[in-house]
């Protein structure tokens, strides 16, 4: 293991010099900081930032986040996947504002209680709000640490991971807990990357283990694979001569829980016969519909890539003939104009902005 101390201080001492300016490294309020820890657990700094401060300009402080509605947080949140984060910033809003007069807690041991908050959230939390000298430790400080260490355990084993945790707890000890996480999270967002770490900058090179070694593409190592399963969407746009369309809301546990969405049939795989699947799923969606109340066409595909699944949409334009055909229950009609106000998963919004350009 590189001795701590030296670790500590070439840290430091390089991230004195290379400092990020973002927009909520200034501010001592946990609310912002929360927001922006949540944000950035699922997104790089670049892509998050934007919706960082759409977000907090939606909602200054816990209590507006706490009154808002559930729609328009999850507008707010929307192309940021994870949706679920986005309802627990709510629900755990609400239990601020209403047991602990809109404030959060000052220890590590209750903001860890807050739900939606883990160990990696709550540290930051308490250290760059209160300054409570408790690491920060995610993907960024695994690798550095474990590449620093030459690591070649599997760092998704619970032993390996309090190990590094261990040793960080270590380092922090003695320096001021804000700047120490921020230096450890700042390395591994600039040097120590992924893919193609810049080495030749790394002040840690003469101690580096996966550097002497060569092992830097093989560190940090993980024994699971993530799997993905194939989903097949078809998603079918309904074009009415009064500039109407038909939307619906997901419901139950499966991806994009509460999100919009277009008129919709999974199948098990793209080679089945949707035109078939589709005349018995309008009946569901319309009232006395006819087959000649309409005509189709597939317009396009896409795909979006989730942790765990591929999501392949096909998109289809369904041309309303007869417009008086009503609409069942729980579909909702929604006036073109007016669609961008509901919060829709990445696959889709990216499909109605390619059909309003």
């Amino acid at each position: 293991m590189m001795n701590i101390d030296t670790f500590a201080g070439l840290l430091l001492s390089w991230w004195s010099e290379n400092k990020r300016q973002l927009p909520w490294k200034n501010s001592h309020d946990p609310y912002i900081i929360w927001i922006s820890e949540i944000i950035l657990q699922q997104t790089r700094v670049k892509q998050g930032t934007p919706y960082f401060l759409k977000f907090v300009h939606t909602f200054p402080d816990i209590q507006t986040l706490a009154d808002a509605s559930e729609d328009d947080v999850m507008k707010a949140w929307e192309g940021l996947g994870y949706y679920s984060r986005a309802r627990n910033l709510q629900q755990t809003a609400k239990v601020l504002a209403s047991n602990h007069g809109g404030k959060f807690p000052d220890t590590y041991e209750e903001i860890i209680q807050l739900k939606g908050i883990g160990p990696y959230t709550a540290a930051a939390i308490a250290s760059f709000a209160f300054g409570l000298s408790y690491p920060v430790v995610d993907g960024n400080v695994v690798r550095v640490v474990s590449r620093v260490n030459g690591i070649l355990e599997p760092v998704d084993n619970k032993a390996t991971l309090q190990s590094i945790y261990g040793y960080v707890n270590k380092a922090i000890q003695g320096h001021d807990p804000a700047s120490f996480n921020q230096a450890l999270m700042d390395f591994g967002s600039a040097v120590c990357v992924p893919a193609s770490p810049a080495c030749i900058l790394c002040p840690m090179t003469d101690y580096c283990m996966a550097n002497k070694d060569q092992k830097t593409q093989l560190i940090p190592f993980k024994a699971k694979k993530v799997s993905r399963k194939n989903r097949y969407y078809h998603y079918f746009y309904l074009d009415r001569p009064d500039r109407q369309m038909i939307i619906t809301q997901r419901t139950g546990s499966d991806i994009w829980k509460k999100l919009y969405e277009l008129p919709m049939v999974e199948t098990e795989d793209e080679s089945v016969p949707v035109r078939g699947l589709i005349t018995q799923k309008l009946g569901f969606w319309f009232s006395h519909l006819k087959d000649d109340d309409y005509i189709m066409e597939e317009v396009c595909r896409s795909r979006q890539v989730l942790t765990h699944r591929n999501v392949y949409g096909f998109f289809y334009r369904i041309v309303m003939i007869n417009p008086a055909i009503k609409i069942n229950k729980g579909q909702y009609l929604v006036e073109r104009e007016k669609v961008s106000n509901f919060a829709f998963p990445k696959i889709i919004s990216d499909y109605l902005k390619s059909i309003d350009s």
